[in-house]
């Protein structure tokens, strides 16, 4: 088998995603053996993954925050400080809940668990309720390492 790129010479790596032939120097490109197509398409798939949690997570956070702050504060009349507080801190806590989802799933084993329909309606209850509390610490670290991550993605030139 030869390079893809460069057929005179032969390779001595497999592209793990496509299965491409790579020489010595398409083999240390990047830190795996992995063909620039590939490569590309890996950058790719991340950057979507990153702007749809991102999306979600604030999207989600947004609308469900301002219903609440709307569905609690009907019919009160209060000061305008008083109202941006209440939707700020909505959206924020409705923010938290996917960061602190993600955490947790991340952090418990990955291991199916045989329980019945109460176990398992108990074990999102409780997950949920933890991920609430947890997206309190995680919504800002999360965003910081995503935006952090897309911007160095950004400027990868694959």
């Amino acid at each position: 088998m030869n390079c893809y790129e460069h057929p005179i010479q032969p390779a001595v790596a497999q592209c793990p995603d496509c299965g491409k032939g790579l020489c010595a120097g398409c083999a240390s490109t990047y830190s795996l053996p992995i063909c620039n197509s590939c490569n590309k398409k890996r950058i790719n798939a991340e950057k979507s993954g990153i702007i749809k949690e991102l999306l979600l997570t604030y999207g989600g956070g947004i609308l469900l925050g301002v219903l609440f702050a709307r569905w609690t504060n009907a019919g009160l009349s209060f000061h305008l400080v008083y109202a941006i507080v209440s939707y700020g801190i909505s959206i924020y806590v409705f923010s938290g809940i996917v960061p602190g989802w993600k955490t947790l799933t991340r952090i418990t084993p990955a291991v199916f668990l045989f329980m019945p329909i109460i176990g398992w309606a108990l074990y999102f209850i409780i997950k949920f309720c933890l991920s609430i509390c947890l997206g309190l610490i995680m919504l800002p670290i999360r965003t910081v390492r995503n935006i952090h991550r897309l911007t160095t993605l950004q400027k990868i030139k694959a």
